[in-house]
């Protein structure tokens, strides 16, 4: 009786115990499940030979946003930052306020910006991603902006995904 309980007990133990999903890295973000967006969610990332963990610390935000139009719809919240958006498009083309930059020149870049045109005012990068890019794709481009991270530039927590058939016509560039 009390090895049957003992099992009862282990079994109950490892059946609450929290799994980790498992995501392809080819998985498309407009194919993301919505539990991915959830913050401090542990998903492992399926490589062609090893998986890759990665901890989600953004809420998302409905593909027909982007950063530049929901900036001015929340002047309260983000008007006391020196706003920067950063794009992730297809083709890993990383875009800055809408001009090109090389991705091994991104952090330098954003600082010296930062340096000159905010003024001393704190700084908010918002992130941008084409819906088409891959979770490998939005894991690597999240390490690499996270290191420009300081008392003075912080990253939005909200990323904006989008369509790009989606957002309004605003003769403007990603």
């Amino acid at each position: 009786m009390l090895k049957k309980i003992f099992f009862v007990l282990i079994l109950t133990v490892i059946s609450c115990q929290k799994s980790t999903i498992i995501i392809p890295s080819d998985l498309l973000l407009k194919e993301a499940p919505d539990t991915f967006f959830q913050l401090n969610t542990t998903y492992k990332i399926q490589l062609e030979n090893k998986e890759i963990s990665y901890t989600n610390k953004y809420n998302r935000l409905p593909n027909t946003e982007f950063s530049k139009f929901y900036l001015k719809k929340h002047p309260d919240t983000y008007g006391p930052y020196f706003n920067i958006t950063l794009n992730l498009s297809l083709n890993h083309k990383i875009t800055f306020e809408g001009v090109e930059v090389f991705e091994n020149e991104l952090i330098s870049y954003v600082k010296e910006f930062v340096d000159f045109a905010a003024e001393g005012r704190p700084s908010m990068i918002h992130l941008n991603f084409d819906e088409n890019i891959s979770f490998l794709e939005y894991r690597e481009f999240i390490n690499l902006i996270e290191e420009i991270q300081s008392d003075t530039i912080k990253i939005n927590k909200k990323v904006f995904i989008y369509n790009v058939y989606s957002l309004p016509d605003c003769d403007c560039s990603l």
